[in-house]
C-alpha cells in the first residue's frame, strides 16, 4: 500500500522562504499520518504569477531551495514532488522536483503543455520520465498537462504505476479536473492524483479540490477549496485486477494512430 499526502497549500507569491516553511508544516503533518510521498501543487515554491520575475525565482536541480527540501525530506524520511521554476540548459521551465527520502533528486519534470501566457516565461518540456523507486513506477505531469490523454498514455506505455500531477487550476474549472484526473486514470488503468493550490492572485482564484482516482476511475479522495492536506491510499495489486478485462495497453492498435502524429492546425 503506497500513501500519498495531498498538500493543498496557498503559495505566497515571489516569498520562497514563507513557501519553504509551509511545505514543512505539511511535511510535518504527512509524516505524523504516515505517509510515504508528499505532493504539492505547481509552483508551490513560488506562487504562479512569477511573470517578469521568473528568471530570477529560476534555480537548478542544486539549488538552496532544493537543497534545503532535500533537508526535510531526510528529516521526515518522505518522498516529496513539488513545484518551482527550474533553471535548465539556460532556460526557464516550469518544473516539479522529485525528491527521495534520502533527501536526494530524483529527478525533474518538465511541463510540457504549457497554458495561455506560460509561453512567454517558460520553455516547454520534452521527456516523459517514469522513475522505478520503492513505492512503484512514478511518472508526473503538471496541470494543464493533465488535459491532454497522450500525456499519461505516454507515461503508462513507460511503466508508470502512478501518475502524480502538481496544479494551480482556476475556477471554473472544477468540474473538468475531477474529469480528467479520473478519465486518465480509467483509460490507463493506473492510480492518478493532483494537487492543487487554493487562494487568490491577481483576479485568479485557484480552486482547490485536490483529487485521486483508482485504475477503474473511482475517486478516492476529493478535496474542499481550502488550505488542508488529504491523506489517500493506492493497493497497486489492483492495476492487475483492473487490466485484467479489459486490457488498454495491450489492446491498443498503434499502427491505425499514426494521424495523431501529423502536425494539423
Amino acid at each position: 500500500m503506497v500513501k500519498v499526502y495531498l498538500a493543498q497549500m496557498l503559495p505566497v507569491l515571489l516569498d520562497k522562504e514563507k513557501n519553504l516553511q509551509t511545505m514543512r508544516r505539511y511535511m510535518e503533518e504527512a509524516a505524523k499520518q504516515q505517509a510515504d510521498l508528499v505532493l504539492f501543487p505547481e509552483l508551490s515554491l513560488t506562487g504562479y504569477y512569477t511573470r517578469g520575475r521568473t528568471a530570477e525565482m529560476a534555480e537548478d536541480a542544486d539549488g538552496p531551495s532544493i537543497v534545503q527540501m532535500g533537508r526535510w525530506a531526510r528529516e521526515y524520511k518522505l518522498k516529496v514532488i513539488f513545484g518551482f521554476v527550474e533553471k535548465a540548459n539556460g532556460k526557464p521551465y516550469n518544473s516539479a522536483c522529485f525528491l527521495n527520502h534520502d533527501g536526494t533528486v530524483i529527478g525533474t519534470y518538465q511541463k510540457h503543455h504549457l497554458w495561455d501566457e506560460e509561453y512567454k516565461y517558460f520553455s516547454p518540456g520534452e521527456a516523459w520520465p517514469v522513475w522505478d523507486t520503492d513505492l512503484g513506477k512514478i511518472g508526473i505531469m503538471i496541470c494543464y498537462d493533465t488535459e491532454f490523454p497522450e500525456s499519461a498514455r505516454l507515461l503508462a506505455l513507460n511503466g508508470a504505476d502512478m501518475i502524480l500531477a502538481p496544479t494551480a487550476n482556476m475556477s471554473p474549472l472544477e468540474h473538468s479536473q475531477r474529469i480528467y484526473i479520473q478519465a486518465r486514470a480509467v483509460e490507463n488503468q493506473i492510480f492518478v492524483a493532483t494537487t492543487n493550490r487554493t487562494g487568490t492572485e491577481e483576479s485568479t482564484y485557484f480552486f482547490g479540490e485536490s483529487a485521486a482516482a483508482d485504475p477503474y476511475g473511482n475517486l478516492l479522495a476529493l478535496g474542499d477549496q481550502t488550505e488542508s492536506g488529504y491523506l489517500v491510499e493506492f493497493d497497486l495489486e489492483k492495476i492487475c485486477a483492473a487490466r485484467n478485462m479489459p486490457h488498454y495497453m495491450r489492446d491498443r492498435r498503434p499502427a491505425s494512430y499514426r494521424a495523431l502524429a501529423e502536425t494539423r492546425e
